[in-house]
């Protein structure tokens, strides 16, 4: 069938607000729209944003070619409990707000007539998410028309079941009459290597190229419905050779090599541009993190988007896809848990097909901090799970993020309520989660055993949230058993490591977070002035504050400390922590590795103590301050400190090996008294089809490019061209402005602007200014798409 995106040209409105339509393109973020609401009850959780009831309209032409055809619409992500109607007919919908979902249309378009497609979209009961998910059509809709004899829409399905030699098993679900025949060809980079008839068959391939994260091998299966000599059908799609083991004693494999999962974890919000899932969002996030070291992302805790995984497969990134961050028992009032029972099994199917075919996706997730773990009812719901995801695909092993504190929580509630007590359980899972440390220390291998042993033993590869202290004993117990690190504290990355390192039953890390996010305000945000500090923070907090990369993707110095310990950083890397709060108390929260800047420019701040933290490879470091030596010291898990009073001028490390030999060095200079606007742009062209994405950053900087994290300004953003700015933003995690305003004040001395290109080619004229200070510009190439 013919695939067709319809982005482009819907009206949208809020419920009871039909004077207000907007004329906007899809992936469209409706909670964007809203205003921040400061006393929103649990409104940290999703940055202090209301959700609403919304309506979404487009207009279908019934051409002529249509009719007697099959027509569907696919929906890529829509949150949330979503209802679908062509002609006010309702026709379909779909209540989990992450799963991709289709709607029939055959026989039901009018033919030579406009037909309107109207979704509507209600995420108005919340708080229904701990974290901040958007609203309304966040992701992609396809338009499918066809032949009414077709192969289906993620109909072909192919199974790695050799790598030496390489060989594929492919199956292909079609709606077609005994006399059709199907041909098949598998083509690498265009070529044709292979070809095959019918519906099922084993297919080898001649030389074979295994896809891994290292060599990103990809070919296409291009599968032919025919009726004797005449196509009816075609249909095509990506795969790559790829086999998964796991077992005691060797690990973790991939086409038969141990790997050790270097891995984040990620929510699917992207900052200023909200939940909207462009492609080019996408790819940026994904390159960014390879490039610093990751080999695994954890999408939590929900379905992938599609475009998501198609960078994974390009740019090679292992995937962990998750289902659920909640089964029957509850972590927020009003959230899935009220339909898992009868959703589920449509929910976990659906995440099957549509990550059937990506060799990124190694693992599913049956769920995160599970609160009915602690139950005799969970190890029968994770028994479920499980063998239904085994029944719908037997090669890749599933998970379960356990969270052993919500865990014995939900057990001692549980006793409570057979006891009579009232009003147990109510507590927000946020809020909980101040207690975790202090919880997590009481907790032994055994007794935890004793509670989860049962629904963990499901699972291939249990996983376990900030549970490092648990792995020694949890492998005596079972010494068959792998050991996945789902969650941890960036605090302890080294030890984390460490375990990984040192222990072939544990198979990887993910930290929280990789890439900081929307809501959980302020979990990882530092507070000076004392050493206490809640969970989360009050409005005008927006976000987690916790990333190695922050909101906006600039990389954070816990992103260099993670790159040094993987060995993708080869020279030492140089953090100050803030010289303005220089001999304060403070705290960084849990969620954080350090408060450091690469920075030393602090005007106003001369002669007060600056804290130095040198990450590197290496055996040592030495420290120079002007040319002068501060000493060399020896690293001590990839780190060593050092203290000096703070003047303006240039601080260079150099690392040595265990001999004493130079192994790099970098420098961090004091920017100069000239201030101005530099902007710089990632691309110089992008495609003309009205959804590619250009990223620009403005930095003030002085006349060198130096750039100036401590002196910030209102920097407003305009455009010029076939380009329409989507968001400006910056890294701040408390803040009242908007994305959407087009004027927003650095953070660090950055802001970034988003443009989404039309579908009219020509350049692209992005001017900056602010109050003072002289305008810079840069120009894009839009392209046509050819």
């Amino acid at each position: 069938m013919k695939k067709e995106r319809i982005n482009d040209n819907w009206l949208f409105w809020k419920d009871g607000h039909e004077t207000e339509k907007q004329l906007i393109n899809i992936p469209h973020d409706a909670m964007q729209t809203e205003e921040r609401v400061p006393d929103l009850p649990n409104g940290n959780a999703t940055g202090f944003y209301p959700g609403g009831k919304y309506i979404y309209t487009k207009n279908l032409f019934g051409a002529e070619a249509l009719r007697e055809k099959s027509v569907s619409v696919e929906f890529e992500g829509v949150y949330m409990n979503s209802k679908v109607f062509l002609n006010e007919e309702e026709l379909g919908g779909w209540i989990y707000g992450y799963t991709n979902f289709y709607v029939d249309l055959t026989d039901r378009l009018k033919i030579g007539e406009d037909n309107e497609l109207k979704v509507i979209v209600d995420n108005s009961e919340t708080p229904n998410s701990r974290w901040y998910s958007g609203s309304g059509i966040y992701r992609s809709v396809n338009l499918w028309t066809g032949e009414k004899h077709h192969i289906k829409p993620e109909g072909i399905k192919i199974k790695t079941v050799s790598i030496n030699p390489a060989e594929v098993e492919v199956s292909i679900e079609a709606e077609k009459t005994e006399d059709m025949t199907i041909l098949c060809e598998v083509l690498k980079d265009g070529k044709i290597v292979a070809s095959f008839a019918g519906e099922y068959s084993t297919v080898q391939i001649p030389n074979g190229k295994l896809w891994d994260t290292e060599h990103p091998e990809l070919y296409t299966l291009r599968a032919v419905l025919k009726n004797g000599d005449g196509i009816v059908d075609e249909a095509q799609t990506r795969f790559g050779i790829r086999m998964i083991t796991w077992g005691a004693g060797k690990g973790f494999q991939i086409n038969g090599n141990t790997v050790k999962l270097r891995g984040g974890c990620v929510h699917h919000d992207h900052g200023p541009l909200g939940a909207c899932a462009y492609d080019k969002a996408e790819y940026r996030r994904v390159k960014k993190l390879k490039e610093a070291g990751f080999n695994a992302v954890r999408y939590s805790h929900n379905p992938a988007g599609k475009n998501f995984l198609d960078v994974c497969d390009e740019l090679g990134m292992y995937v962990l896809d998750e289902t659920f961050d909640q089964w029957e028992l509850s972590q927020s009032p009003y959230d899935y848990s009220q339909y898992f029972a009868k959703e589920w099994k449509k929910d976990v199917t659906a995440l099957v097909s549509k990550d059937y075919n990506h060799p990124c996706v190694v693992m599913y997730c049956i769920g995160n901090e599970i609160t009915d773990t602690g139950l005799p009812s969970g190890a029968e719901i994770s028994r479920m799970l499980n063998e239904a995801f085994h029944q719908l695909d037997s090669t890749r092993p599933t998970t379960i993020a356990v969270n052993s504190m919500l865990s014995v929580l939900a057990a001692k509630q549980a006793e409570k309520r057979k006891a009579g007590e009232k009003n147990v359980g109510s507590e927000d899972v946020n809020d909980i989660l101040t207690l975790l440390p202090k919880i997590m220390a009481s907790i032994t291998p055994e007794n935890l055993e004793t509670l989860i042993g049962e629904c963990i033993s499901y699972v291939d590869i249990p996983g376990y949230n900030y549970g490092h202290n648990l792995y020694e004993g949890t492998h005596k117990l079972a010494p068959k058993r792998l050991i996945l690190s789902t969650e941890t504290f960036p605090k302890t990355m080294d030890t984390n490591w460490t375990a990984v390192e040192q222990n072939d039953y544990v198979i990887g890390d993910f930290m929280w977070t990789a890439w900081d996010y929307l809501g959980e305000a302020g979990v990882g945000q530092p507070v000076y002035g004392t050493t206490q500090a809640p969970f989360s923070k009050d409005y005008p907090c927006l976000t987690a504050a916790c990333g190695s990369f922050d909101l906006t993707g600039f990389p954070e110095s816990q992103a260099y400390y993670s790159a040094v310990m993987w060995g993708a950083y080869d020279k030492p890397y140089i953090g100050v922590r803030p010289v303005n709060h220089s001999g304060e108390e403070y705290t960084l929260g849990r969620w954080r590795l350090t408060d450091s800047l690469n920075c030393w420019t602090w005007p106003g701040q001369e002669g007060r103590e600056a804290e130095i933290e040198v990450y590197s490879i290496g055996d040592s470091v030495e420290l120079f301050r002007d040319g002068q030596s501060m000493g060399r010291k020896p690293l001590e898990a990839y780190k060593c400190d050092f203290h000096t009073a703070y003047r303006p001028g240039v601080l260079e490390a150099v690392c040595y090996d265990s001999d004493g030999k130079e192994i790099a060095r970098d420098s961090l200079v004091t920017a100069g008294e000239e201030t101005r606007l530099t902007i710089l742009k990632e691309d110089d062209v992008i495609r003309a089809d009205g959804e590619d994405l250009a990223y620009v950053t403005v930095h003030v900087t002085d006349e060198k490019g130096n750039l100036k994290m401590m002196t910030n300004r209102k920097i407003s953003v305009t455009v010029e061209g076939p380009g329409r700015l989507l968001a400006v933003g910056s890294g701040n995690p408390e803040t009242e402005e908007k994305f959407t305003d087009g004027v927003y004040t650095s953070w660090h001395g950055r802001v970034i602007a988003i443009i989404r290109s039309e579908k009219e080619a020509g350049r692209i004229k992005v001017t900056a200014s602010a109050e003072g200070m002289e305008s810079v510009s840069a120009e894009i190439m839009s392209g046509r798409v050819i």
